[in-house]
Formats: C-alpha cells, sequence, structure tokens
C-alpha cells in the first residue's frame, strides 16, 4: 500500500471518501459529489508527534479539531476537523493493519469531530425500517450475535463502529458501514461459517474479515433499539429495560474511543446527543451465560422482542 497519484473514491458511514490507499472493504462511489473526507499517505519522517521511548502505546492526543496517534511499528495518524486522515506509515508495517486503524480508531475520531456519534456496536435491520443496534465492552460478542440475527435474516448495517445521525424530524438513523463482518476462529466454528479462503485481520491473527456482500443493508436505517450485551452466569439469556436514568451513561459507555470527548471541547455535545437518542430509542441490557455459548439464543430473543416493538 503506497501513495499514489491515483484517487480511489468510496461512500461508507455516510460520507464520501477520497483516498490514494486503496481500502478494498469499502463500497465504491460513483458520481461527481466533492468529497467528505481524504485519506493521505505521507512519508514517514514528516511526523515527530507521538514518538515515545515505548511508554504510551497507542496513546491519542486529542485538542479541539485534531487527534494525533502512534502505533509502534505500524504508523503515525493525524485526523483533522473531520476532514481528513493522514497515514504516515513506518517501513515494513504491516498494511492490513495501517487499514484497520484507518477504518477504525481513525474514523470514530473523525466522526466526532464531524458532530457524528459512533457507537460502538453492530447494527443489523431486517427491512430497513427499523436498525436494531448490539452494543458491549470488546470481547463481549457483539459480531458474534450479530452474525446469528444474519442467520435469521437479519440484514448488516455495520460492524464495530455505528455512525449515527439524525434526520431533519429529529429521527436517529445509523449510516451503513462497509459489507465486512471481524469474527474470531471460534465464532466461525460455532456458527459453522466456513473459514476456507478467508483472511485474518493482519499477519498471525485469529479474527477473520468475513464478507457480507450478499446480505449488506446499503441505506440509512432508522434506529429503534439498542441492546446492550453483557455476561453473566445464568445458563439462558434474559433481556431486561434500561432505566431512564441510566440510558446516557449507558450511550457515552459504549461511545466509541469515548477518552476523545473531553479533550475535543465535545463534552455539552456529547450528552445533547445521548440524550436525543435515550428519548427516541428503546434500550434494552440482553445478559447471556458467561459459560455457554448462546449466540443463536440470543438472537431469537432479539427477533422476537424487536419484531413486538415494530408491530407497535
Amino acid at each position: 500500500m503506497t501513495g499514489t497519484n491515483v484517487i480511489y473514491r468510496y461512500r461508507a458511514f455516510g460520507l464520501r471518501i477520497d483516498s490514494d490507499i486503496p481500502f478494498p472493504e469499502l463500497g465504491e462511489a460513483v458520481g461527481p459529489d466533492a468529497a467528505d473526507l481524504t485519506i493521505t499517505r505521507r512519508p514517514d519522517d514528516g511526523a515527530e508527534f507521538g514518538r515515545t521511548d515505548g511508554e504510551g502505546r497507542n496513546r491519542l492526543h486529542a485538542r479541539e479539531g485534531i487527534v494525533e496517534f502512534r502505533v509502534p511499528q505500524v504508523a503515525a495518524f493525524r485526523i483533522t476537523e473531520g476532514r481528513r486522515i493522514e497515514v504516515y506509515a513506518e517501513s515494513g508495517a504491516d498494511e492490513d493493519k495501517i487499514r484497520l486503524y484507518v477504518l477504525g480508531t481513525c474514523m470514530g475520531a473523525l466522526l466526532l469531530q464531524r458532530r457524528i456519534l459512533p457507537l460502538h456496536g453492530s447494527v443489523v435491520t431486517r427491512d430497513g425500517r427499523a436498525a436494531h443496534a448490539i452494543v458491549g465492552r470488546s470481547g463481549a460478542g457483539k459480531s458474534t450475535l450479530s452474525a446469528a440475527l444474519l442467520e435469521l435474516g437479519y440484514r448488516l448495517v455495520t460492524d464495530d463502529v455505528a455512525a449515527i445521525v439524525f434526520d431533519e424530524r429529529g429521527t436517529p438513523l445509523v449510516m451503513p458501514a462497509y459489507p465486512q463482518q471481524k469474527l474470531w476462529q471460534d465464532s466461525l466454528e460455532r456458527l459453522q461459517i466456513a473459514g476456507s479462503g478467508l483472511k485474518p485481520l493482519f499477519e498471525r491473527e485469529t479474527k477473520f474479515a468475513v464478507p457480507a456482500n450478499g446480505v449488506f443493508w446499503p441505506e440509512p436505517v432508522p434506529l429503534a433499539n439498542i441492546y446492550e450485551l453483557v455476561h453473566f452466569d445464568g445458563r439462558t439469556p434474559m433481556l431486561e429495560p434500561i432505566g431512564r436514568l441510566e440510558r446516557c451513561y449507558t450511550l457515552y459507555r459504549h461511545t466509541y474511543r469515548r477518552s476523545l470527548i473531553v479533550p475535543s471541547g465535545l463534552a455539552a455535545w456529547h450528552f445533547e446527543t445521548a440524550v436525543r437518542i435515550a428519548e427516541k430509542t428503546g434500550m434494552h441490557r440482553l445478559r447471556r451465560p458467561a459459560e455457554v455459548f448462546a449466540a443463536r439464543e440470543s438472537a431469537r430473543l432479539i427477533e422476537a422482542h424487536a419484531e413486538r416493538e415494530v408491530v407497535r
């Protein structure tokens, strides 16, 4: 992956993207629309920020309009004003890992700069009328649960980072990301998803990029429900409502790269946005067994609940 004079044009997270770095995961954009975001590769010697003696690994440095960080042996990254991502790749860096950081941490920072709320979660929809978000800490099983919902006929809107905007009526919408899930080897085996030919997310990784082209929903979808996925010691998954006093904090806890909110001057905006979302969506906690694989049972529980809510 090298910066060239070639410009690749994509659309993801509701943004038109121009990049001199190819991102085969993203859907290509058509038409003459101006870019909302440019991604540029620059010489590594142009980036002095983030260099440390080994401490502060992957540490983010943020101020209003700018986020900078360096991943040792990979690259330095600068995100500016919600419009630019600059990549200063180190020699010999793993190119797949660079793309992961651009589409993950960099995109989360950029969405925050654009006042678009990035939730850390996977989102599915049945038919485009209502979106159902599954949020949770890393490793909670969000992507595995969404994969189980795809088995039931749902379609993927986004995996890992969910960009939330509002329409002219104040309805929260989930913007489609790109047709790919990230699943661990164990999840592939338990869900009986063929792993032959799948590419690890980066070298020696046991998490794989799983194409979702046939089950991807490419249009914005109204956000109807948010399910917080947590582990518990029981044997059967269960749903419980999240109280109104908990809702804003739940949204804060599951905002992608939430550590950037305060130093970026976004605390008031984030609180107001969380209040608007909490007022407009159903919010439930899905407790799933910690010691039992219950993705399919959890998916059926969400399906039954979500269908009842849509009918109402």
